[in-house]
């Protein structure tokens, strides 16, 4: 039975509380204080690497919350190297929003009814969303009683704003928090193709790495492909990002994808090479139903 964890923190010894930063509202990761109770009844001096000496048996000893502070050790990492976007960073899956407020003052029938339909696309959403969790979490606790369908990536696809972003960040918060596992959020053109962009350079560091930087993004346990399509028609982007996806195929590897475009201009992508590649990794996840409807309102903000 362990001595740390409870519904709080959900028995991971660690938490994300809210916090503000410079007058705005933020989150960041603590010791559960089921963890830190601990430390009041220990004999250590209360700081890394979590070690005391048993002066009756001369043996160096772990404290009792040595554990779940080396967890959280290892997820405060993992953020870091994830890219998550600040604005989503630690949001749950639990705060994905299934009930969109359109304002609809009239009470016109037809923006009922596209209500319900984006409520409808939502769940939809988060339910493939939550069975990718779950099978990726049992995944990585050596359960071999995983659905082939509930491991394949997701795409993300629809109009902007609908909350694709949010969702994929949501689902690596949650891989990271509750199964430690690598994850990397990257933007096409912001931080793939300058990436490697970069390594054409003299003065950057990583001159002469472009292979080395490739690998090191597609060899994450799971990747967000963001913004997918928006890419240039130069013959070096083209290569690149499909290069990047024929990698994570063939290495079975999870990834989802977001894309603004709709799903015949995904067909046309690469002169149609890559879209039985997505379809065979990836469920496609419609975010049509889903926009602002205010804009159909003339005269109301």
């Amino acid at each position: 039975m362990k001595l740390w964890g409870c519904e709080n923190c959900e028995g991971l010894g660690y938490r994300v509380v809210p916090q503000m930063v410079h007058k705005k509202a933020a989150y960041i990761l603590e010791p559960c204080t089921c963890v830190t109770v601990l430390c009041n009844s220990c004999t250590g001096d209360q700081k890394s690497p979590w070690l005391y000496l048993d002066e009756e048996t001369g043996k160096i000893r772990a404290c009792a919350c040595k554990t779940p502070r080396d967890s959280l050790a290892r997820v405060q990492a993992l953020f870091s190297a994830s890219n998550i976007p600040n604005r989503y960073r630690f949001r749950r899956l639990k705060e994905f929003n299934l009930q969109p407020t359109y304002p609809n003052p009239t009470h016109a029938p037809e923006l009922e009814a596209a209500k319900r339909a984006a409520a409808v696309a939502l769940t939809a959403a988060f339910d493939k969303a939550r069975h990718f969790i779950d099978a990726q979490k049992k995944l990585s606790q050596g359960n071999a009683q995983v659905s082939t369908q509930d491991l394949k990536g997701l795409f993300l696809i629809g109009p902007p704003g609908t909350g694709k972003s949010l969702l994929a960040s949501m689902i690596l918060n949650e891989l990271i928090l509750t199964a430690q596992l690598s994850c990397r959020y990257v933007k096409i053109s912001r931080d793939f193709f300058q990436q490697l962009r970069t390594t054409f350079s003299n003065d950057s560091s990583t001159y002469g790495k472009t292979e080395t930087v490739f690998n090191e993004i597609a060899q994450q346990d799971i990747l967000v492909i963001d913004d997918f399509g928006i890419q240039s028609d130069s013959d070096w982007e083209q290569r690149m990002l499909y290069d990047l996806v024929d990698a994570r195929y063939e290495a079975d590897l999870p990834t989802i994808i977001t894309s603004n475009i709709d799903l015949e201009a995904v067909k046309n992508l690469f002169k149609g090479r890559i879209y039985s590649r997505l379809t065979e990794m990836l469920h496609i996840v419609e975010f049509f139903a889903v926009r602002d409807y205010r804009q159909d309102m003339p005269g109301f903000i």
